[in-house]
């Protein structure tokens, strides 16, 4: 019963029914659309965690059957990222984190280390060589890669996948949890120190100079305003 609602069906109905939602109950006060796409959050990940898999999965996969939706409807997206990073991103990543044994980390530090290492160069191999193809500057490219080299939340999810379902131990856990994290850390401040572009300031857009404009009595020329110069002609 499980497979067969989770099988690709929703996707079409999902990508079907959220324009006409919109369209027929869209802004309004009560925001129904959002409660919409929640809702659809909430099943999904029930559903999938009845199928012993991880509740977060199926928000990637709603991402992308409506990423469409969301490219008109700015506003939209907005509320729900508003409330997703809100309420509940923490919850997962805190619920990841209190698995994680520091006395695991300590001991296991090498095998990070060299984990951390393979998983940055992998990226390099991968992105560097497609940055360089789209013309980028070696600078920018640097950047782009290091910036890519992360894989926080889907690795996030593998790892608590396997322990879950007890594929892996708690320390292979912490392991790959503290690889990941430390992939997505270390390049950023990498990126950002020494990798950064420069952008240039914008100009600021400076007035016109006009040289003052002189008056002289009794000059020759038309007339500003003919109600205040008929005074002067009588």
């Amino acid at each position: 019963m499980v497979t067969s609602l989770e099988g690709p069906w929703w996707c079409v109905l999902v990508h079907g029914i959220a324009p006409w939602v919109i369209e027929r109950w869209g802004k309004r006060i009560s925001e129904p659309e959002v409660k919409f796409f929640f809702l659809v959050l909430f099943v999904l990940g029930g559903l999938a965690t009845t199928a012993k898999s991880e509740a977060v999965l199926p928000a990637y996969l709603i991402g992308l059957v409506t990423a469409g939706v969301f490219v008109k409807e700015r506003a939209l997206l907005h509320r729900v990222r508003i409330v997703a990073f809100a309420l509940l991103t923490p919850f997962y990543f805190l619920k990841a984190g209190l698995y994680v044994a520091l006395t695991a980390v300590v001991a296991s530090l090498g095998w990070i280390l060299a984990l951390l290492g393979v998983k940055v160069a992998a990226k390099f191999v991968d992105v560097w060589p497609a940055a360089r193809a789209f013309r980028m500057a070696a600078r920018e490219g640097n950047y782009t890669t290091l910036l890519m080299s992360t894989g926080l939340t889907f690795g996030t999810i593998s790892a608590l996948f396997g322990l879950t379902n007890g594929y892996i131990s708690q320390a292979q856990y912490t392991i790959l949890v503290t690889v990941v994290i430390g992939s997505a850390v270390a390049p950023t401040l990498v990126a950002q120190a020494w990798f950064r572009p420069k952008v240039a300031p914008a100009r600021e857009a400076t007035a016109p100079s006009h040289p003052p404009q002189v008056t002289i009595a009794g000059a020759s020329g038309p007339p500003d305003d003919p109600a205040q110069e008929e005074p002067r002609q009588r």
